[in-house]
């Protein structure tokens, strides 16, 4: 009997004998990891591969984005990226990668600054082996930990981009061809892509973190840009990192950062190494991260003079924020609060709606989190659910105009078709001017 056969008999035995809920949650998160088991990550095709390089090698040569890519690229220039590493007594196959994995980039216009704390000379000399010009090797004088010591090698850039790799992780092939892409196209300040996990070997691939395009909600209750993360030099070396918040510095500088003009490149261009002395396999560096990232995101709110409250959530490195007195009077930016709608069996059929008009989430258990959390985190979303929704009193008109009844009026479900409505509702509190949040600790229970 294979492992999805008895998964499913598990979840049928709670339906049929009305388990706690929490088994049942438990039961559907297992399913998760099961699929989850499927996934494999799948390079580049060579032939690709051989396409960008060609492109960076026409573009060396003197050619220019509107020659090579079309006039809506005239006055543009591909960007130079300078690769930030921090390196303290690496393990020696780790950097090999790491190193393997810049070098046979198929984008040319790149540096590598190593910025090295170690104690021993083990870094120093596996550099050394590489016979690139630029890779540039510094030594510090002391450990000062990953903020100081990124911002010391930050010092040396001379990039239009840098980008953030750890000293035990590695890029896709294709990582700064994408990423130089994506600032040629949209002129960002910010760029993230998506990112999957690998083992010690750096051979077996899962949890593929497929994010969503820049969501501010959700990136206030979790730092799910993470990695790869490129940045304009300039805004960094502004910024740069703080060390009070190590474990969490890069959400730290997001959070600091203008949030007006981010690209996010849908695609897998950064592994993430687990192992017994990295953030994503050390359960203890985990719970110190998550507590840098709780002090980093309720100082940014002091700081932006928004009175709230941060806790951690259930689910690790997430978190939980609670406005005073509500989240209407703390940001004159949100119109709109919206939660789910669940059926009597516990199913969600409405609540969120994406850009399409799809249901989110539809089918999933009420107590289900789903991939990334993102069921049951706080998020921006085109539109929600009227059965299930709060209103600033700005909105009360507009409310009227497309409802037929006051909000005050508790609308049931009677069959009628909320759905085009409640779309058009927060379309147009969005030309307004204001956001629609998912609150998912909201919840509106029908009885069918």
């Amino acid at each position: 009997m294979s492992f999805f056969t008895n998964i499913h008999k598990t979840l049928n035995y709670f339906r049929r004998n009305g388990a706690a809920e929490t088994f049942y949650a438990a039961a559907e998160r297992l399913a998760e990891k099961a699929a989850d088991r499927s996934y494999t990550y799948v390079p580049p095709e060579q032939e690709v591969l051989r396409s960008q390089r060609a492109i960076w090698e026409c573009l060396n040569q003197g050619a220019t984005p509107e020659e090579v890519f079309g006039p809506e690229f005239a006055g543009r220039v591909m960007p130079r990226i300078s690769i930030l590493v921090p390196a303290y007594e690496t393990e020696e196959s780790y950097l090999r990668a790491l190193l393997d994995s810049v070098t046979a980039q198929s984008y040319g216009s790149w540096e590598l600054i190593l910025a090295d704390a170690s104690m021993s000379d083990s870094v120093r000399r596996v550099a050394s082996e590489y016979e690139d010009a630029r890779i540039h090797y510094h030594r510090l004088s002391a450990n000062g930990g990953i903020s100081r010591n990124t911002n010391a090698a930050a010092v040396f850039a001379q990039g239009d981009y840098i980008a953030l790799l750890d000293h035990d992780d590695f890029l896709t092939p294709d990582a700064l061809f994408e990423a130089a892409m994506g600032i040629l196209k949209t002129d960002c300040e910010i760029l993230y892509s998506d990112e999957d996990k690998c083992d010690e070997s750096g051979e077996r691939y899962f949890e593929r973190n497929r994010k969503p395009d820049f969501n501010y909600d959700y990136f206030l209750c979790n730092n799910y840009i993470c990695h790869l993360l490129v940045m304009k030099r300039g805004l960094f070396l502004a910024l740069r990192l703080r060390s009070e918040y190590d474990g969490a510095q890069d959400y730290d500088l997001l959070l600091r950062a203008p949030h007006t003009n981010v690209c996010h490149v849908a695609k897998v261009l950064y592994h993430w190494r687990t192992h017994a002395g990295s953030t994503a396999g050390d359960p203890c560096g985990k719970d110190y991260a998550a507590e840098a990232g709780r002090a980093a995101l309720a100082d940014y709110f002091r700081s932006a003079g928004i009175r709230a409250l941060v806790r951690h959530s259930r689910h690790r490195g997430f978190y939980d924020v609670s406005y005073e007195p509500d989240i209407f009077a703390a940001r004159t930016d949100v119109g709109i609060v919206g939660g789910k709608v669940v059926n009597r069996r516990r199913r969600i059929v409405g609540g969120m709606f994406d850009s399409d008009g799809r249901v989110m989430f539809e089918g999933m258990h009420e107590k289900w989190s789903g991939p990334m959390h993102r069921a049951d985190t706080r998020q921006n979303a085109a539109a929600v659910d009227v059965r299930c929704m709060r209103i600033r009193p700005e909105l009360q008109g507009l409310y009227r105009e497309v409802f037929g009844s006051d909000y005050d009026a508790h609308i049931m479900d009677d069959g009628r078709d909320y759905r085009r409505e409640s779309i058009e509702f927060c379309r147009r509190a969005a030309a307004l001017g204001y956001v629609t949040v998912w609150e998912p600790s909201m919840v509106t229970r029908l009885e069918k």
